[in-house]
């Protein structure tokens, strides 16, 4: 557990306090500045150290992205304030105070890859810090090497020198505003102390003045230990903490940098032992943060699977064989103690393992690396629950052979069958149930229809009797209404009873005697020729010869006369029909359209139910029964025919009708008219 770094807390603080603590930052550099500088005065003089650049990576890191290079620039112009302070030149003031901005330019966007927090905990993180941290360094050597170069010093000497003094700067202070700060609850604090004491024992010995032996790596073993054990920041103390001590018994003349000749100065020296002890240190710290974050995700993951094993609906157990018929319980789920209640029990420590009357000690013996075994557990002993068990062996390093069993439970799936067999039964009797009040109102209707067709035939008669003998103008009247209304109601039985026995079933195509439908369209055109004339009609007939087709000539009349029957109704005045019959390779297609309004849209999925009409004949008053077109399907369907209504273009309707052609010539029918 840990909270934000320093840099990163004051990256997310509200805009105003962000830039108090930012400009908080870059005066303290200013003030390092000056003091180092003035460490050592003159034109020609060199700080040994400069803090300052960590100081101003710091602020840079803090501050937003928008803004880092505002801040860049401010931490270059309180270095250069420093340096002019201690009378450098001007051109070694400009030229360091642009190299220092670049570098605090450099570390800042390098640790602040996510989402501009900055962050140093990964090795990833170290290794872009190194990166940046050098490129800096190096711009800065680069660019005080320059000038002291016009000012008479030498390039790679100055280069050397401040190069080596930044980055010792960056590689001990910077981490402190830049790793993470644990919380205390994860600080074992006398451990952190312990290894603190020791480590500045171990410096002690190595740099005090007069050790006999000077080893300034002495402390190093006991760093790479806090390095492992450690939260990274605490590492970042105790490294400054050993540095700091290193280099204040250097100055009283300690250890083996004091003697330093003039090829590695004794400054030189210490900022490579600080680059050399802080590299090391954070990069074994990095790994080690990285090795924790994997183990923690491990870890999860680890959970997670073992979670989903204990409360998953199917079993599952994992068996150990450690002898010949002996078997030890790894692991094993609720779910497949509950299946398999009768194989496991309990031991005396409360662990889980196969009884010795187990059923299914054979089949594990059958099991092999190369072959699974299936047991339909229901089959195995009665009593059983539903279940397929499945035993598979694998090898695995360090184990003997391993058994998996999983246990697929078949009770929600019997009882789906069961559910589903039920529901099927239930639709079987309310199928059958609709059946027979659908049979039962078919005979009713038939019957009530067949009562009704003696009288109205007797009427029929009588009136027609009545108008051939009369010679009263308005009786004959009377009559004419009467014998129009009868056959209108006649027609309506009729067509009743052919719906009924269409319901009933009809011959195969085959069976039916071949037609010439083209004769059959021409004989329904002139049967409808008066009410044509009425209309003021025109038909516009193309129908070719030998069209024959399977099917009774009246049938195939009467499905014709009614498609132009609806094309007469619903046809304007003095509109035009056309009908149009040709064959192709397989079939007869008869076409029938008008220039009406058409078909709505919500009348066409609707249009062949039986006793449908279609809204514009509702409110037109066009006389009909909603009986004609779903004969003409019923009739069509007996022929292994079919019709298709569509609106034609730009206005009416298009019935289209395809009928197979028969294989022999067709010959007159003789069959009886259908009632």
């Amino acid at each position: 557990m840990t909270r934000p770094s320093v840099a990163a807390t004051i990256g997310q603080a509200a805009p105003l306090w962000r830039a108090v603590f930012v400009a908080g930052l870059v005066t303290l550099g200013g003030a390092l500045a000056v003091i180092f500088a003035l460490e050592q005065r003159g034109e020609m003089s060199l700080a040994w150290w400069w803090p300052t650049a960590a100081v101003g990576a710091i602020a840079a890191a803090a501050s937003p992205l928008r803004w880092r290079w505002l801040t860049a620039i401010a931490v270059g112009l309180a270095s250069g304030l420093g340096s002019a302070v201690a009378d450098r030149p001007l051109l070694v003031v400009v030229l360091g105070s642009l190299g220092i901005a670049a570098e605090a330019w450099l570390v800042a966007t390098a640790v602040s890859r996510e989402q501009d927090r900055p962050r140093l905990t990964t090795l990833m993180d170290v290794g872009r810090f190194a990166i940046g941290a050098i490129s800096g360094a190096a711009i800065v050597g680069a660019l005080v090497g320059v000038a002291r170069e016009f000012s008479g010093g030498d390039f790679v000497d100055v280069f050397w020198t401040i190069g080596a003094s930044h980055l010792s700067a960056m590689v001990l202070i910077a981490p402190l505003g830049l790793i993470a700060i644990p919380r205390a609850a994860s600080v074992r604090l006398w451990r952190s102390v312990g290894l603190t004491v020791a480590m500045l024992a171990a410096t002690v010995i190595a740099f005090f003045p007069g050790t006999p032996v000077a080893v300034p790596i002495l402390a190093m073993p006991l760093m790479a230990w806090a390095a492992v054990a450690e939260p990274m920041f605490f590492v970042a103390v105790q490294l400054l903490a050993v540095v700091g001590t290193a280099s204040g018994l250097t100055v009283i003349g300690g250890g083996a940098y004091a003697a330093a000749g003039s090829e590695l100065p004794t400054a030189t020296a210490l900022h490579v032992f600080t680059i050399c002890f802080g590299a090391t240190t954070l990069a074994i710290s990095a790994s080690q943060n990285d090795r924790r974050a994997l183990e923690s995700r491990q870890m999860a993951v680890s959970h997670l699977l073992h979670d989903a094993f204990r409360q998953s609906k199917s079993g599952f157990a994992i068996l150990q064989e450690d002898g010949p018929g002996k078997y030890s319980v790894l692991e094993v789920n609720a779910s497949a103690v509950v299946m398999l209640l009768s194989e496991f029990e309990r031991s005396d420590t409360g662990r889980w393992r196969l009884r010795e009357d187990a059923l299914l000690r054979p089949s594990l013996a059958e099991a092999t690396y190369d072959v699974s075994v299936t047991v339909d557990w229901e089959d195995v002993a009665p009593g059983n629950p539903p279940a397929t068990i499945t035993i598979d062996a694998v090898n695995r390093s360090g184990l003997n052979r391993v058994l998996l069993v999983s246990v697929q439970d078949l009770r929600p799936l019997r009882e789906a069958e069961r559910e589903m067999e039920w529901r099927l039964e239930r639709e079987r009797q309310v199928s059958r149930t609709f059946q027979a009040l659908t049979q039962q109102k078919v005979d009713f209707v038939a019957s009530v229809t067949h009562e009704l067709r003696t009288p109205i035939t007797s009427i029929l008669g009588f009136a027609e009797e009545l108008s051939d003998t009369t010679d009263d103008p308005n009786v004959r009247e009377q009559v004419e209404v009467i014998l129009r209304n009868a056959t209108r109601l006649r027609g309506v039985i009729d067509d009743v009873l052919l719906v009924s026995k269409l319901s009933r079933g009809s011959a195969p195509a085959d069976a039916l005697p071949v037609t010439d439908a083209g004769l059959a369209l021409q004989r329904s055109i002139e049967d409808a020729k008066h009410s044509i004339q009425q209309r003021h009609l025109r038909v516009a007939a193309e129908i070719e010869p030998d069209l024959p087709v399977h099917g009774r000539e009246i049938d195939l009349t009467r499905v014709f006369t009614n498609i132009l029957t609806n094309a007469i109704k619903f046809s304007p005045d003095r509109g035009t029909i056309s009908v149009v019959a040709y064959r192709t390779d397989h079939q007869v297609v008869v076409t029938i359209s008008d220039e009406g309004e058409g078909i709505a849209d919500e009348d066409l999925t609707h249009i062949f139910d039986r006793f449908y009409r279609s809204s514009s004949s509702t409110s037109r008053g066009v006389p009909g029964t909603g009986l004609g077109l779903a004969i003409v399907k019923e009739l069509l369907s007996s022929m292994d025919g079919r019709i298709e209504l569509a609106r034609a273009e730009p206005v009416g309707t298009c019935a289209q009708i395809t009928l197979p052609i028969a294989d022999i010539e067709p010959v007159e029918s003789t069959g009886a008219p259908t009632p």
